[in-house]
């Protein structure tokens, strides 16, 4: 009896697992409790609601599911985490932090928000759309503030506090080392800095750098986007770009050699205009071509 019922369960699991990759995630929340109920102390249907739930972003239910798995099987360490990002989500802290050490991670019992020394990581923002890899710290094991200057079809901003998985989903390389690409499940906090365009005619590559450091010396976060930015197929993006000889990507079309594009996050409110050009200055013969917010905070934009 208890062979047939758990081969019943094992079969109602897959069924679901099915449905789930179909978009059917009603039917497969479903059939993940009936595969719960024909084995009650299996934890992996449990799981798998758990995760059905943290993809829908629905995180108190991810967390309930995650806790029923770890109540029957308590060294899960898949639920362990997944619990830990629904705790998260939730500003659950004193769970979440209780979760993370279970884990192994080092971490005080408090009910202040988890946090660690930030670490620069490669986040993959608005996955399921139009996705774009960009650095930000991490500041604990599910959350980190973003870092560079993502392009407006993203959706994200410099400053945008994110949650992000824990699995990893391809890997970048940052002074010789590869790191993990997580993929971020949700915007907590956005920031208030917009996005903004600069398009110089007549400046070169090098010029472009400095100005770029200069506005960043100012608390004007910028990037060269004419160098920065690399379309990649989604077999190098999940993997690591450059390592396999049959994915070799030509550069993508742009501006001509001295033509540049900058991508600058500016305070909502806060005037920049004038002191980027005068900072262009130093170059007479630049010539802005573009200077535009291309990510407001509303949809009204403006110009500072």
């Amino acid at each position: 009896i208890r062979i047939s019922r758990n081969g019943r369960a094992a079969r109602l699991n897959e069924q679901a697992n099915e449905l789930g990759s179909a978009g059917d995630t009603d039917g497969a929340r479903a059939l993940y409790l009936q595969a719960a109920s024909a084995q009650p102390q299996w934890a992996v249907p449990w799981f798998n609601l758990g995760l059905l739930h943290k993809y829908r972003g629905e995180w108190q239910p991810s967390l309930d599911a995650n806790q029923a798995a770890l109540a029957r099987d308590p060294s899960h360490e898949g639920a362990i985490w997944n619990a830990g990002i629904a705790a998260t989500a939730l500003g659950q802290w004193r769970l979440a932090r209780g979760l993370w050490r279970r884990y192994g991670i080092d971490m005080a019992d408090s009910d202040e928000p988890a946090a660690f020394a930030p670490s620069l990581t490669p986040i993959r923002v608005h996955p399921a759309q139009e996705s774009e890899v960009v650095w930000a710290d991490r500041i604990d094991p599910a959350r980190a503030v973003v870092r560079s200057v993502p392009t407006a079809a993203s959706g994200r901003r410099y400053g945008d506090l994110l949650l992000h998985d824990g699995a990893p989903n391809g890997y970048r390389r940052l002074r010789g080392r590869d790191l993990a690409v997580f993929d971020e499940l949700q915007v907590l906090a956005p920031s208030d800095y917009e996005t903004w365009v600069l398009e110089v005619e007549h400046l070169h590559t090098d010029q472009a750098d400095a100005l770029a450091q200069r506005l960043v010396d100012a608390d004007l976060p910028a990037e060269n986007w004419t160098t920065s930015l690399h379309a990649l197929c989604k077999a190098c993006s999940e993997g690591r770009p450059g390592d396999d000889p049959a994915h070799k990507h030509a550069p993508a079309d742009g501006p001509a050699a001295t033509s540049v594009t900058l991508g600058l996050a500016v305070r909502h409110g806060v005037a920049a205009g004038e002191q980027v050009r005068a900072w262009l200055g130093d170059w007479p013969q630049a010539a802005i071509v573009r200077w535009e917010c291309v990510l407001p905070l509303n949809p009204a934009g403006g110009s500072p």
